[in-house]
């Protein structure tokens, strides 16, 4: 593959927040997980766990805590100025989607970086390392066709805990994140990105490009448009 079909393969990944119901083939979840399992990890620990959800009534009981926190998140959301509100959509926009892959890490992989690492940085290491298996499963189901969506709060303590016990996952290990995936029920908006040229620093930051509380906040509040 060269620079330019990787680079429309990073910008044709998106965020899919609706699904067709339709079932997806065994072999592409394969293929999922084949390319994560080969993702870049501190000192090569390989820290990951996946956990393949297709059954409806698992995936319904995991909706369930999620649901819980979602109405949370909406009751903080209601306490921030409202340009910065992140929308309400009345639930997660994920239910339909027919396979949930859970992202897991062993946590006693972090013995794998040297020492001081442990010590001072074990637990970015960690989650970095698992992030980059995550990236690589987003990329890998665009290729095939298929949406995906992250769902960050199967990581957050209480909805953790609920799908731990549901799916008798270990105690050795941490629920990174979860992804939906299936195919898209709609085309997403365009994405809103930053120029370039605003971001990029030669041998020293530039003061010039330096921005304001109010020019993040302004961008936030685009994002949110």
């Amino acid at each position: 593959m060269n620079y330019e079909s990787l680079l429309e393969l990073i910008k044709k990944r998106r965020s899919i927040r609706r699904f067709k119901p339709d079932p997806i083939p065994d072999e592409y979840v394969d293929k999922i997980i084949e390319a994560a399992r080969w993702a870049p990890s501190g000192a090569n620990s390989q820290p990951w766990e996946f956990i393949v959800v297709k059954k409806e009534e698992l995936r319904k009981r995991i909706i369930e805590p999620i649901m819980e926190y979602a109405n949370l998140v909406h009751k903080a959301e209601l306490t921030r100025e409202p340009r910065l509100r992140l929308e309400w959509r009345g639930g997660p926009g994920f239910v339909r989607a027919p396979v949930f892959i859970l992202l897991c890490g062993d946590v006693r992989t972090k013995d794998a970086y040297p020492l001081l690492i442990t010590l001072q940085r074990g637990s970015s290491h960690f989650a970095s390392s698992l992030a980059n298996a995550f990236l690589y499963m987003t990329l890998v189901a665009t290729t095939l066709g298929l949406g995906s969506q992250w769902v960050s709060a199967t990581a957050t303590p209480y909805v953790q805990s609920i799908i731990k016990d549901l799916l008798k996952i270990p105690k050795e290990l941490e629920i990174y994140d979860m992804l939906a995936v299936g195919y898209p029920d709609f085309e997403p908006k365009p994405r809103l990105v930053r120029a370039k040229e605003e971001m990029i620093h030669y041998d020293y930051y530039d003061e010039g490009k330096s921005r304001t509380d109010e020019k993040v906040n302004d961008f936030i509040a685009q994002l949110r448009g």
